[in-house]
């Protein structure tokens, strides 16, 4: 055998054992995709609320975890929504989803904490299955309460969404796919609310998983919140979660 066959039959056994090696160690949780909008043709803008004369306290806005033009899509029959809320002395917010005419469709409140971080609502599907028609705008609101007699200076943020059918060939990769998958093919098609969703359950489950947290950071850093990206999960996760 030639020196240089030697040689080729030893730098292939090098690259087979380091390619080997790098399948084995790769995370298990793949990194999600960065998030590309839907082709929409009316602007919007996302916009933090204030905390000057308001119960708000720190140096972050009261800030939705949406695209920076506030829209976002959802193929889930119960969507969750996510925000930023930072310090504050108010006990509770309140979340309301209307119609195009501001009917209000669904309203809760959420508890709060002293402790700034990420909260969310999940819309349950009894109402989604009742009232978000697929292709139809939605309009939700957050609504810090400050001073639950005095609604007009509570701080407040909102937002568009719009529930949507997956193309065929979206909804196939999905139903194949394992959940640590699943937010790439969500983020890769414009469908928001479920990339975000999934990994917020991901980092539910498994906390210490850098790969998980890596996926959050990047999904984020595409809709430009990375100054976001670091902050605890405060009343996100159930008392038990299972990522299957």
């Amino acid at each position: 055998m030639s020196k240089k066959s030697q040689y080729c039959k030893l730098l292939t056994a090098c690259l087979s054992g380091f390619l080997g090696f790098a399948i084995c160690s790769a995370p298990l949780f793949a990194i999600a995709q960065e998030y590309q909008p839907p082709k929409r043709g009316i602007p919007g803008r996302r916009e933090g609320a204030g905390t000057r004369g308001t119960c708000l306290r720190g140096p972050k806005l009261l800030m939705p975890l949406t695209p920076t033009d506030s829209f976002s899509t959802t193929v889930s029959s119960s969507p969750s929504f996510f925000w930023y809320v930072p310090k504050t002395a108010a006990q509770s917010a309140e979340f309301a989803l209307l119609d195009e005419n501001d009917r209000t469709l669904y309203k809760t409140t959420v508890g709060l904490s002293e402790t700034p971080g990420i909260i969310s609502v999940t819309v349950p599907a009894s109402v989604t299955a009742s009232v978000l028609t697929v292709g139809k705008d939605f309009y939700w609101q957050l609504s810090i309460l400050c001073d639950p007699s005095q609604p007009s200076i509570n701080p407040f943020v909102e937002g568009v969404v719009q529930r949507t059918k997956p193309a065929a060939a979206v909804a196939s990769q999905l139903k194949k796919a394992p959940l640590s998958e699943r937010a790439t093919i969500y983020a890769s098609n414009g469908i928001w609310q479920d990339a975000i969703a999934t990994l917020a359950q991901a980092r539910c489950t498994k906390p210490q998983d850098q790969s998980v947290m890596a996926s959050w950071t990047r999904l984020l850093q595409s809709v430009k919140l990375e100054d976001y990206a670091q902050t605890p999960l405060v009343q996100v996760c159930p008392a038990k979660a299972s990522l299957k």
